[in-house]
This record gives structure tokens, C-alpha cells and sequence, in this order.
């Protein structure tokens, strides 16, 4: 969950900006949770992991002007979460 509620944050698309109107399955992200969870078990770096989120984006969401630049922050922000919840002491 920690994941999709890093994109419900980020929200991306605008859906969850308006706490009364929420889709009704709540797995708008779903794909983008498997994608970057994938990515963070395979141990790529926010670099790499940035530009497949990006490539994601612009494919299976349209988001033709997205870069991996544009989405480093975030993905550095997912990256330090995971990090700091799964990695060893």
C-alpha cells in the first residue's frame, strides 16, 4: 500500500485532488505500483527507475511531454521510501 499511496499523493493524473470525488475502485495506479515496485526489487537506480516510469507515462497514459527529468524527484522521493522500509538495518 505504501507505494500506491505515494502515487495518490503524487496524483499525477488529478484524480485524487478532490477528497469527495474518488474513483470508485481506487486502482487508478495500480500498473505504476507494479512498475515501480518491480524496478526498486531489481535494484535501479532513481536514474534508470525514472526513465521507465517515464516510458510508462507517456505509453500507457498518454503523457507525451513527461520526461525522466521531469520525474526524478518523485521517483528519488520512492526510492528513499523504499530504501528506508526494506532495506537492512
Amino acid at each position: 500500500m505504501g507505494l500506491a499511496n505515494l502515487l495518490f499523493e503524487y496524483d499525477l493524473l488529478g484524480v485524487y485532488q478532490n477528497p469527495e470525488i474518488r474513483p470508485d475502485d481506487d486502482e487508478e495506479y495500480d500498473d505504476l505500483v507494479s512498475t515501480l515496485r518491480e524496478g526498486l526489487e531489481l535494484g535501479q537506480s532513481p536514474r534508470v527507475l525514472s526513465q521507465v516510469f517515464a516510458d510508462v507515462l507517456r505509453a500507457s497514459y498518454g503523457l507525451d511531454g513527461v520526461s525522466a527529468n521531469d520525474e526524478l524527484p518523485f521517483i528519488e522521493k520512492v526510492h528513499d521510501w523504499w530504501h528506508s522500509n526494506f532495506s537492512g538495518p
